[in-house]
């Protein structure tokens, strides 16, 4: 992925956190063959073959850190007859790729902008690029109820609480015969993480004076829970005072 300095990122503890906060990635898988795959398919060919190729999954994950010198991973179920799944078994390396909340920046949102006319607008959005070795999990049954329990309990604790909410829902509260009979259409996913690259760009780069009217844009423009948490990212990201 192409980072410019300002926007690298290489603690993990924040790349660990934009992965639970935003954990729907897209895992990519590819296997080379000659004569198909994607020019197969524009010379009149099947969406299969582009899949055998190339292929992506929109998946959730969940991030597992390594103790006591292991490796960290990412975690996830697929559908059994997902065909990516074959290739994901034969495959060394996969990409899963997290990305935040994003937002088109005007550059009618610069003051400085009035006095020179030399900004043009920009995307800010923070991504999270997870490069690992994937192993498929069959017929497993404590280690897929193990995954199932760690995102539902993430996502669940995500939710309010209190009076006029429903309860928080366990992977337990549905009967156990169900839950073997959908464990049965789903296989799991575990990747081993090689390496990891982040790049969170909300104008560091810029002069004071110009993302502190971004954030008025954001505030006034878009609002709502996006532009608060565009708010808040830019802030935190921000080297100097605002």
């Amino acid at each position: 992925m192409y980072i410019r300095k300002a926007y690298e990122v290489t603690d993990l503890a924040k790349q660990a956190e934009l992965i639970k906060k935003y954990p729907l990635g897209i895992v990519f898988s590819a296997n080379p063959s000659p004569g198909g795959g994607l020019l197969g398919f524009m010379r009149g060919g099947s969406l299969q073959e582009v899949d055998s190729e190339l292929c992506a999954t929109h998946v959730p994950f969940f991030f597992v850190e390594g103790k006591d010198g292991e490796s960290h991973k990412l975690v996830a179920h697929l559908a059994a007859n997902n065909q990516q799944v074959e290739q994901l078994e034969k495959v060394g390396k996969v990409l899963v790729v997290f990305q935040s909340v994003d937002s088109y920046t005007s550059s009618a949102w610069y003051p400085l902008k009035k006095k020179t006319h030399k900004y043009v607008p920009t995307w800010n959005f923070a991504a999270v690029h997870v490069y690992g070795t994937p192993k498929v999990i069959r017929d497993d049954k404590e280690w897929l109820l193990r995954q199932l329990n760690q995102i539902t309990n993430q996502e669940e604790g995500k939710r309010p609480e209190g009076e006029g909410y429903e309860e928080k829902w366990k992977v337990s509260d549905a009967p156990e015969k169900y839950i073997d009979a959908k464990l049965k259409n789903i296989v799991g996913l575990e990747i081993e993480i090689t390496a990891i690259q982040s790049k969170f760009k909300f104008g560091q780069d810029e002069v004071p004076t110009n993302v502190n009217g971004v954030l008025e844009g954001l505030e006034k423009e878009v609002g709502g829970e996006k532009g608060e948490e565009m708010c808040k990212l830019t802030r935190e990201c921000y080297p100097g005072e605002l």
